[in-house]
């Protein structure tokens, strides 16, 4: 709570009372701030996710070749039969 409550003075000082000159330093501590906490966010949910059930990875991995194969059975180009094809199929 103590450092919400200084966060918010900070960011008082910010928008009603600092200088321009000062506002530019702030705002690249602030990025810095923001970075580091989507930093830590990113390594928590990550750490969330390695201790997700096995179920799900095997699950995802067989959605993606799923999706993987459909693609590419969907791009496959039909062959034309050709006088020769035609030919042999008639000796079977």
């Amino acid at each position: 709570m103590f450092y919400l409550i200084i966060a918010l003075m900070i960011l008082g000082y910010y928008i009603f009372a600092a200088p321009k000159s000062i506002k530019n330093t702030l705002t690249m501590i602030f990025m810095v701030g923001i970075v580091g906490v989507f930093l830590v966010l990113a390594i928590l949910s990550f750490v969330h996710l390695v201790k997700s059930p096995p179920e799900i990875f095997v699950g995802l991995i067989m959605t993606v070749l799923g999706v993987w194969s459909l693609k590419d059975t969907l791009e496959l180009k039909t062959r034309r039969k050709s006088k020769i094809d035609r030919e042999n199929r008639r000796g079977f």
